[in-house]
């Protein structure tokens, strides 16, 4: 553990009727509000986040993790309302910066999205737009539905690398690692994250999102095509598009050092991103 984790503020955080585990890592610099794909507690993202020299909140939301029982239904716009609460809990008033990863790319949007005056750069990693996208590999979605942990899902390098894609056993490995961190949501938070999804689609504001934007894909996905960031990247204004070759669904796992670098070039820029700077092309 690095000592960056060791330093790391833990606490449960009441929130409009809902009580959220969350985690803030400290360090230098805009601080880094990471929002986590399907069903993932945050234990996931130990690594990565201590990789991080910046400050990091991390979350689980209702029916997550260590996360309280839902208590009410929300749409995404009402689950961007619920990180406002959150970084106002944290004293955090100027913008941060977002990263989402998987479904919490499409939270990552709608906070963007809804609340852009909170948001100074956003970083969209292993996502799309949502109900809309591009498919991913049957056989893949079916494993990752039921409410049951992830650790079930990949529990050795051979089984993530066939869920989520990757080229390398070795690399998928550490996906593996991270996922015997995982905890089972209940029903009801599972049923939250489905019922969050249902019917949401950026497509129709994606090219009002006027936010400087990285996008990252891993060209061996088997949950979101590469297809997806490329469209995405396509309509934001300000987007520049990163492949990370032979990465799966889980590259910030498989490829934490490269994903770092990615992230430090990107949101420690001085200047902003332009439509020519815009590396998106088919």
């Amino acid at each position: 553990m690095s000592a960056k984790s060791e330093l790391r503020q833990i606490e449960h955080i009441a929130l409009d009727g809902e009580r959220l585990h969350t985690v803030f890592l400290p360090g230098a610099g805009t601080p880094l509000l990471l929002c986590n794909d399907f069903v993932a507690n945050l234990e996931i993202l130990d690594e990565f986040a201590g990789a991080l020299g910046r400050p990091v909140l991390c979350f689980d939301l209702p029916g997550v993790g260590t996360s309280a029982e839902v208590t009410t239904m929300r749409r995404m716009p009402a689950l961007a309302r619920l990180l406002t609460g959150l970084l106002d809990h944290f004293g955090l008033s100027q913008p941060v910066d977002v990263m989402g990863i998987g479904w919490g790319g499409l939270l990552a949007q709608q906070f963007a999205h809804s609340h852009r005056d909170r948001v100074r750069r956003l970083v969209l990693a292993a996502t799309a737009s949502g109900q809309l996208m591009f498919p991913g590999r049957l056989a893949s979605l079916v494993r990752l539905a039921r409410p049951s942990a992830l650790s079930r899902v990949a529990p050795d390098g051979e089984q993530a690398r066939t869920v989520f894609g990757g080229r390398r056993n070795d690399e998928c490995g550490e996906i593996a690692s991270a996922m015997s961190r995982a905890s089972a949501p209940t029903r009801r938070g599972y049923a939250a994250q489905i019922y969050a999804l249902t019917g949401f689609s950026s497509l129709p504001w994606l090219h009002r999102l006027n936010v400087p934007t990285l996008v990252i894909a891993g060209d061996d996905d088997s949950i979101v095509p590469t297809v997806n960031a490329r469209v995405m990247a396509l309509l934001l204004p300000q987007a520049r598009l990163e492949i990370v070759r032979g990465g799966g669904h889980w590259f910030v796992l498989e490829r934490t050092d490269e994903v770092v670098r990615l992230l430090d070039e990107f949101l420690e820029a001085k200047v902003a991103i332009s439509a020519a700077d815009q590396n998106s092309t088919f």
